[in-house]
């Protein structure tokens, strides 16, 4: 039987998030925090427990723990509610290590998921990654699943394109008649992040913690970055942030942007004058509010802009949801068919 409110919880490496959600996917309340993947299963390898299913119940514990903190508007016993699991929670750091789903993976929710079982009963539906040959991700594909189950987007979103789902590491993922047909992962994200915290280059750049990217001088800043990306070797371009510096050529403010530039570049780059691109295969870009101005800037510095598509930020965060209800829905199809 179908139930009428779902506990979905997204667990990545550094971050956890658990939402209460009604079937049809109104979020009704959520909790977040940074204990990601990485930090409890640091925690269990101190136990030296090899027992799988000690395992399986150290990581939900946590989750249940969460629950409990949940304020649903409606007196629910959330703890008999099925629960959807998506993310790094289904890898070798989590919970247990599902195996990955191989491409082509289909957005339509039908494959990719397993079930386990609560104490008292409740379904536990776990969500895996997909792989190609040469990459993978976890978490992104029920994004993916997400997004083509979303109603609004429903007459916007191309059947054909390459999705790209920045982060950490950002993904490339190209779809192709409803199906994921390749993906490629990017570190920008966390390369960018050991340069500003670790080594020589840290010393050269700043952040001031306020929305600076409509400064003129900030913008410029970004804008040679990408360029720098396009006509010079990345490693060499990385060495100019501490050049300038030292000859004071730019403030360390300035070198933040083309940081930003230089990598965010450097990732698209591939897509110039790629074939890959056309009015029926569509740039397609998924992000928080605050980075659309710079994917814009990046796009159309490359000259990638025209025909790309901006998601709605509000509709992709809610991707993640969609993507599990729609697989929860599959999972109780495939019960009674």
């Amino acid at each position: 039987m179908q139930a009428e409110y779902i506990l979905c919880c997204d667990w990545g490496t550094t971050s956890f998030r658990l939402r209460l959600a009604t079937i049809n996917g109104e979020v009704l309340s959520e909790i977040n925090s940074e204990k990601g993947i990485l930090f409890f299963y640091n925690e269990w390898l101190t136990k030296k427990d090899k027992d799988t299913e000690h395992r399986f119940r150290f990581f939900l514990q946590y989750i249940q723990s969460q629950t409990g903190l949940l304020q649903p508007p409606l007196k629910l016993e959330l703890t008999t509610l099925p629960i959807v699991i998506s993310g790094m929670a289904i890898s070798s750091i989590g919970m247990m290590n599902m195996p990955y789903e191989y491409l082509p993976f289909s957005v339509n929710g039908t494959s990719g998921f397993a079930c386990q079982f609560q104490e008292n009963g409740a379904p536990i539906i776990l969500i895996t990654g997909v792989s190609g040959e040469n990459d993978l991700m976890r978490g992104e594909e029920t994004q993916m699943v997400g997004l083509f189950h979303t109603p609004e987007l429903k007459s916007s979103l191309p059947q054909n394109g390459i999705f790209v789902l920045p982060g950490t590491h950002s993904k490339h993922v190209t779809i192709a008649d409803a199906n994921i047909i390749s993906i490629k992962t990017f570190m920008t994200g966390e390369l960018f992040s050991l340069l500003m915290e670790n080594g020589t280059l840290s010393k050269s750049i700043q952040f001031i913690h306020s929305d600076k990217n409509a400064d003129p001088v900030n913008t410029a800043a970004f804008k040679k970055g990408i360029h720098a990306s396009k006509t010079d070797s990345l490693l060499h371009s990385l060495f100019q942030i501490r050049v300038n510096d030292i000859l004071a050529k730019s403030s360390k403010e300035e070198n933040f942007y083309y940081l930003s530039g230089l990598l965010i570049g450097s990732e698209f780059n591939y897509l110039i004058d790629n074939p890959e691109l056309s009015k029926l295969n569509k740039l397609v870009i998924c992000c928080t509010p605050y980075f659309i101005p710079y994917y814009k800037t990046v796009l159309q510095e490359l000259g990638l802009y025209e025909g790309a598509i901006f998601i709605d930020p509000s509709l992709f965060d809610k991707a993640t949801v969609v993507g599990q209800l729609t697989v929860y829905k599959k999972y109780i199809q495939s019960k009674h068919s």
